[in-house]
């Protein structure tokens, strides 16, 4: 039952509410979460988190996290005001060469490279904490691995999801609740075949992982703070998708959206830059998405040094979303990033060199939030 203070408080049209939210200072954000049901969840919803912070940079804060195929350590692009890369130097020291499993928020999931038992670590590369998980009780071989994580009055909280492959799907998780691992078989709605896992690192949106499944043609959803333990879900990507094996495509949030962006063709072919597709997520409980922009073929008329470096028939392939804003998704093209734009259908000028062969999907991004997380 509401209290009297809660219903003076929630008076307010949430529109009104939210105009007044976004303009305070971060620590009394998250005092305010505590006054009523409503501001909770108001505040902790991501589409208020995209605004105040887009209310406060010209470019919203994040890093994108490549693990590079002739290194054993990660490197760091943290990105700019023209939502271009750089070169994140004072990072690459804090991190270990052990292999990036997933991240979430600001924290990195790494993994022993011994695939018989391996051991994981957490880490915060921002507050330069560090730390091991007890060690799992399953030896076999697990498949892909999630991680959710939350921060609640200053207090950390996450799980880990390790997927066991044996006869059937099995659950591992990891709560820092709990300190412990919790074995669970793997219940699956409208499941006909067997699930075949892409390489491509987890999706987490809204609390909830999202695994790349059966050559890019469906998702493998759970949510790890759900009561019905083990209970996964599938969503088919979006109709009329291209489905080349899904080497042309990526899924990932921007501006508070789960959002599908997929090219017709790995290369440009005679000058021709391929046709694409964006859907975003329209109904997430039907699990119906809407097709938000598309474009048919266009060819390559201008000259500069962009277009000279992309009339070559090399591999163009999209991997990250820019995750505030939704006009921007990143291509990676012969050790370069290029910058697309969604609303003009080309690449920016700026070209930003990795300076390293990049194993095609091992890109994390890895966001820079209000406070951040203590572990």
């Amino acid at each position: 039952m509401e209290t009297r203070d809660e219903k003076t408080y929630d008076h307010f049209p949430d529109e009104t509410l939210l105009e007044i939210l976004v303009k305070l200072p971060a620590k009394s954000i998250f005092r305010f979460k505590c006054v009523s049901k409503n501001w909770f969840s108001l505040i902790s919803e991501p589409p208020f988190f995209t605004r105040y912070i887009n209310l406060r940079y010209d470019s919203p804060p994040f890093s994108l996290v490549f693990q590079c195929s002739n290194t054993a350590r990660a490197h760091f692009f943290v990105s700019t005001e023209k939502n271009t890369l750089k070169n994140l130097t004072s990072l690459h020291d804090q991190i270990p060469p052990l292999k990036i499993e997933s991240t979430n928020n600001d924290l990195i999931l790494y993994r022993s490279r011994n695939s018989h038992q391996p051991v994981y670590f957490l880490a915060n590369p921002f507050t330069k904490q560090f730390i091991s998980l007890p060690m799992h009780s399953t030896r076999r071989t697990s498949g892909p691995t999630g991680l959710i994580s939350n921060v609640e009055d200053g207090i950390t909280s996450y799980n880990v999801v390790r997927i066991i492959i044996k006869s059937s799907l099995n659950l591992e998780i990891f709560s820092s609740e709990r300190g412990e691992w919790t074995n669970f078989k793997a219940v699956i709605n409208n499941c006909t075949s067997k699930v075949e896992f892409d390489a491509r690192p987890c999706v987490a949106f809204k609390g909830v992982l999202h695994w790349i499944c059966n050559k890019m043609t469906a998702l493998l959803t759970y949510d790890p703070c759900i009561k019905n333990y083990g209970f996964c879900r599938f969503i088919s990507v979006p109709n009329g998708a291209y489905h080349m094996n899904g080497k042309n495509a990526i899924l990932g949030v921007s501006g508070g959206n789960l959002c599908y962006f997929e090219m017709c063709g790995i290369s440009i072919q005679d000058y021709n830059l391929p046709a694409w597709k964006l859907w975003v997520m329209k109904d997430y409980e039907r699990g119906e998405w809407s097709l938000d922009r598309e474009s048919g073929e266009r060819k390559i008329d201008s000259f500069g040094i962009l277009c000279n470096l992309l009339s070559s028939y090399s591999s163009l392939f999209p991997v990250a979303f820019h995750p505030w804003n939704s006009d921007v998704v990143y291509f990676w093209y012969e050790g370069y990033i290029l910058n697309f734009s969604i609303k003009t259908g080309w690449f920016d000028e700026d070209v930003f060199s990795t300076f390293c062969m990049l194993s095609t999907w091992e890109i994390f991004p890895l966001l820079m939030p209000l406070c951040s997380s203590k572990i």
